[in-house]
């Protein structure tokens, strides 16, 4: 067994394109990536509860052997704060962190319509109900479920600072914009930062992966998913035969189906939410260095004074 532990993570957030750029980075030589994409070695630790042995970690990079990087992705990771932080960098050493971040609304969505194609929530929970109850539940603690973490998971700034003072440099928020827009690039740029070639990939290479899909048949649905995490592992080591039969299943039981969006009312209300959150962000990250910002972030400036002013008034 390999006694290598990652020193490349990719821990936050979710809906945001992590699949994506975990399976874009798995193609580069110089990086070996875990057996499953979402290991979620270190949560317990979000809970309080102590970790499994080492040896279960380690087991997910036997396969790895010279590469100049052993990589994991669990998005997950973000929220555990500090107590997460400090068990990677104790655990695994010089680390390199990337963070991919989403439009918090539209992650919200996502995460939403995501959970509900999955089978995974009752089709009688709408998303005005799914955000409602997730209003209701965000300052409970004591739970993690998809309604407490719905909206939360959207405060980006409330997580990020112990990462931060924990990597430093070590750390690299990158945008699901970006992601969405220009893969190859993006995917170029973080090579550059973790030094390592940026010519290796074809444009072949820059599939959507995770990509939410809606089912006809819920019973074949679910089946299917649970081949596909049973064979997580032969998957990654096989992704274009994973490619060619998931476009064969998306023609017999996939719907032509978009998802369900939030009318004007509860965007207003998500907004007013949101604002604060996204300017204690854009403020955290120029501080930082960083520029190239995406639209929603920049624009938080201008409401969060908005904002201010109506309260003032």
């Amino acid at each position: 067994m390999s006694s290598r532990l990652p020193n490349l993570i990719i821990s936050g957030v979710h809906k945001a394109g992590t699949t994506s750029l975990f399976v874009y980075l798995s193609k580069h030589p110089e990086v070996g990536a875990s057996h499953i994409k979402e290991i979620g070695y270190f949560m317990p630790l979000r809970e309080g509860n102590s970790l499994p042995p080492i040896e279960n970690y380690l087991s997910y990079f036997s396969h790895c052997t010279n590469e100049r990087y052993v990589m994991e992705a669990s998005p997950s990771y973000i929220y555990g704060k500090e107590a997460i932080a400090n068990a990677i960098q104790q655990h695994c050493g010089q680390v390199k962190i990337i963070m991919i971040l989403r439009e918090p609304i539209d992650r919200l969505g996502s995460f939403y319509n995501h959970i509900r194609s999955k089978a995974m929530l009752d089709e009688n929970v709408d998303i005005y109900s799914f955000i409602q109850k997730s209003l209701a539940g965000i300052d409970d603690h004591r739970k993690q479920d998809y309604f407490t973490r719905g909206v939360k998971e959207g405060f980006y700034s409330e997580y990020l600072g112990p990462w931060f003072e924990k990597y430093n440099d070590d750390l690299k928020i990158v945008f699901f914009d970006d992601l969405k827009n220009r893969p190859k690039e993006l995917t170029q740029e973080i090579c550059e930062w973790l030094g390592i070639p940026t010519d290796v990939f074809k444009e072949s290479d820059f599939t959507v992966e995770n990509k939410t899909v809606y089912y006809k048949n819920k019973v074949i649905h679910k089946m299917i998913l649970d081949i596909n995490k049973k064979l997580e592992a032969f998957w990654r080591r096989n992704h274009n035969l994973k490619k060619k039969l998931r476009s064969i299943y998306y023609l017999f039981n996939a719907k032509n189906k978009s998802g369900e969006t939030m009318d004007s009312r509860t965007l207003k209300l998500l907004h007013e939410i949101y604002t604060p959150y996204n300017y204690q962000l854009l403020k955290m990250l120029q501080e930082r260095g960083y520029k190239q910002l995406p639209s929603w972030l920049i624009e938080s400036e201008n409401k969060n004074k908005e904002m201010l002013t109506v309260a003032h008034h």
